[in-house]
């Protein structure tokens, strides 16, 4: 499966990389809020926190957009401006549940866990240790949250979250590959000032992984009495390698000729 969703994940990136491109110019706002917010701390904390609180929420919402979006692009379809409005229409109490969780994130790691160091004690350390985990845990559960609150529109905010814990802990090798990829792919967006991948691009990896995952829960949806070691991955995915289809390098660059 791996292999398959690097190979997915390239190309869908690269069928769509002007558009991600594009959707990356967007979350300079944010980031140029989060540079104001660490200026304004020489002038007033409580300015910088309120700018900072502003640069999460528009990250939160803006990057609901670009889930839609890359939804789209993960199943090989264009969704475009119409799919970004929508998601502000049927799914805002995810960006807000998204929010709220990164604002406690950051605030934790801002003062929860450097208040807990200082203290210079054994109840100090393990205080701040388990908090330190605990974050690490929301951060990598957060990693499907819009993708799931896309595949499983049904469902409620709270419920994604409890449902991106229960993906963590069934696909946790899945899970470290996902977190390396994106720690790699943010090293590639600094090298690139943000444009490629970029936030859309990590986006639309977090989706096709999703995406893949979903396959394997509807066999054994599907399968009642079959167990994980039944999955087959070779089956599950020939759908998917028959969409990706065989690219060339004549394919990729000149499109419009195949």
């Amino acid at each position: 499966m791996i292999g398959f969703l690097i190979k997915k994940g390239f190309f869908d990136l690269w069928d769509n990389l002007l558009f991600v491109v594009l959707m990356n110019i967007g979350f300079v706002v944010p980031l140029a809020l989060v540079y104001a917010s660490a200026v304004a701390v020489d002038y007033s904390m409580v300015l910088s926190i309120i700018i900072m609180v502003i640069a999460v929420l528009i990250f939160s919402l803006y990057s609901l957009g670009v889930s839609a979006v890359t939804f789209g692009y993960s199943r090989y379809k264009k969704g475009g401006f119409a799919a970004f409005k929508e998601a502000f229409r049927f799914h805002i109490g995810h960006a807000f549940l998204h929010f709220g969780i990164c604002i406690v994130i950051g605030f934790t790691i801002m003062f929860g866990i450097p208040f807990y160091f200082s203290m210079g004690n054994y109840f100090g350390l393990i205080m701040g240790m388990i908090l330190f985990w605990i974050i690490v845990a929301i951060v990598m559960a957060l990693q499907y949250f819009f993708p799931l609150c896309f595949h499983m529109e049904a469902d409620s905010p709270l419920k994604t979250l409890k449902k991106c814990f229960l993906v963590v802990s069934d696909n946790f090798g899945a899970t470290m590959f996902l977190l390396l990829r994106t720690v790699f792919d943010l090293v590639l967006t600094i090298l690139t000032a943000s444009l490629i991948p970029g936030l859309g691009g990590i986006s639309l990896s977090r989706m096709d992984t999703v995406r893949l995952l979903m396959k394997k829960y509807d066999f054994l949806e599907a399968n009642p009495e079959a167990t994980r070691k039944d999955v087959n991955w070779e089956d599950l995915l020939y759908e998917e390698r028959q969409l990706v289809g065989p690219r060339s390098l004549k394919s990729m660059i000149f499109p419009w000729k195949y």
